[in-house]
């Protein structure tokens, strides 16, 4: 039987803080950068969203190619260091400019259009070339299954308080720097510089981290053939594996649903729950809570229920707790907006979903990476961590305009006034919103929760895999 290798509280928390350098840039992208560029710097809205979404897809098309090089690289420093060092300095300094264009990407719409274009673009493919190899560590790094869970508790933890630590910064002090606030550039150029000092900090911390593990990294024969073909024909070879469409379809479904509900959010607390800004400010803080929270459930219900069994329970209980605080609303159940129960009753149930749903992403985040010996197994050793995980990451920025576009659709359908404020809204608008939303938000989720059900690996089984692909010191065969 092969033995099964565990990884280190060290190594969790450097291969962990990797995910810092995702978690800074997804939240002033998502956060800050079309506000910084419209209000700001005065592009065009739909030249700005135009920009933003070219350069999703441009990245979504290169994290398979990244995937399946860094699978067969080969050098002394193995197959994923080569590629992280690569990234640090060239992510850290795109992000920057990014921040602080010059002068003349500033004189007309065409040449700030082509700037955002360009620097989003560039940022994306350099973490891109970070992240894939990065994450897909994770495997290597341990084989035990349940250890698997706790690592990448230690990754979305590191990922999540990146995140909401730039957010914070930046609302509670860098806006601060500039005497128009958030409508001032200073504030953003000041994220520019903070946000890839700290990018790169993370991305060397975590390679020089994990650098004494490539001893123990599976090494790839030479390759027999080059080009797109391969690549082609290992993607199809994935979806062969039963365990993997399962998550790749799950992948595709909770990310439609993520950005038909963040795009929506800010029409949610402004005007069904009327939330002024500060108290709409106060809820994200919440999940400085969920996420440790969620840190310390995932691995303890994993290890009780079984992978599998602890996602569907867990991700299960979100969906159906999601729509009880609405439906609570509409109904006259809630507390009135004047009492003092009304906004703690908002944040107790933002903490409690929020809690659930991150619980349930580092669940599947481990059954994921379960799959790499279990496709490992059918191709008689061949390990495919980077093409599996850059997949993943695929299928969740493919999709990532599905859910903006239903977004406006459900607007549109519902009437949605322009130029609305707040407490203005006829609340048969408003209830029309929530029972519209809701639907679609619930069927989503819904469906990438049944498609979880068709996963097939467990703890028998992953042995299984083990003992068909590593030698009984734990080692590839």
């Amino acid at each position: 039987m092969a033995q099964s290798r565990r990884s280190t509280l060290a190594t969790k928390i450097f291969y962990g803080s990797g995910a810092t350098a995702f978690g800074v840039k997804d939240t002033a992208f998502n956060s800050f950068l079309l506000l910084y560029y419209n209000q700001v710097l005065g592009l065009d809205p739909f030249m700005a969203g135009l920009a933003l979404a070219l350069a999703v897809v441009l990245d979504a098309a290169i994290d398979l190619p990244v995937g399946y090089v860094s699978d067969h690289w080969r050098s002394r420093w193995g197959r994923r260091h080569p590629f992280m060092y690569a990234a640090a300095l060239p992510t850290a300094i795109s992000f920057f400019f990014l921040w602080n264009p010059p002068a003349s990407a500033l004189a007309d719409q065409t040449s700030l259009f082509t700037y955002l274009l360009a620097m989003t673009v560039l940022v994306r493919l350099c973490l891109t070339f970070f992240e894939v190899p990065n994450a897909a560590q994770g495997p290597e790094l341990t084989t035990d299954y349940h250890d698997r869970t706790r690592l990448m508790a230690f990754r979305h933890l590191f990922g999540w308080i990146g995140g909401l630590t730039m957010a914070v910064l930046t609302f509670l002090v860098l806006f601060n720097l500039d005497p128009n606030g958030q409508m001032g550039p200073t504030g953003y150029q000041w994220l520019g510089v903070i946000g890839g000092c700290t990018m790169f900090a993370a991305m060397i911390v975590s390679s020089l981290g994990t650098h004494r593990q490539i001893p123990t990294f599976y090494k790839p024969p030479k390759r027999d053939s080059h080009g797109l073909r391969p690549i082609v024909d290992q993607v199809k070879g994935l979806f062969q594996n039963t365990s993997f469409n399962s998550m790749f379809i799950s992948a595709l479904l909770f990310a439609a649903a993520a950005g038909f509900s963040q795009a929506l959010s800010l029409y949610v607390t402004t005007f069904f729950w009327q939330l002024d800004t500060t108290k709409i400010g106060l809820i994200p803080l919440l999940a400085f809570i969920a996420v440790p929270l969620a840190f310390y459930l995932a691995p303890r219900l994993a290890a009780r229920w079984e992978k599998r069994g602890a996602a569907m329970i867990v991700y299960g209980f979100a969906i159906v707790f999601l729509p009880v605080a609405y439906l609570a609303q509409l109904a006259g159940w809630f507390p009135a907006r004047e009492s003092a129960l009304f906004l703690p009753f908002i944040m107790a149930n933002y903490l409690i979903e929020t809690t659930a749903i991150i619980t349930a992403q580092i669940i599947l985040s481990s059954m994921n990476a379960d799959v790499v010996e279990d496709r490992s197994a059918e191709t008689q050793g061949a390990r495919n961590e980077g093409l599996i995980i850059a997949a993943r990451s695929f299928a969740s920025k493919s999709v990532s305009g599905i859910g903006v576009m239903l977004a406006g659709t459900v607007l549109s359908v519902v009437g949605f006034p322009e130029n609305a404020r707040p407490g203005e809204v006829d609340a048969a608008v408003t209830s029309t919103l929530i029972l519209v939303y809701l639907p679609v938000l619930l069927t989503l989720y819904a469906a990438s929760w049944y498609a979880v059900r068709f996963y097939r690996i467990d703890a028998a089984r992953h042995q299984a895999n083990l003992d068909a692909t590593l030698q009984p010191t734990g080692e590839p065969r």
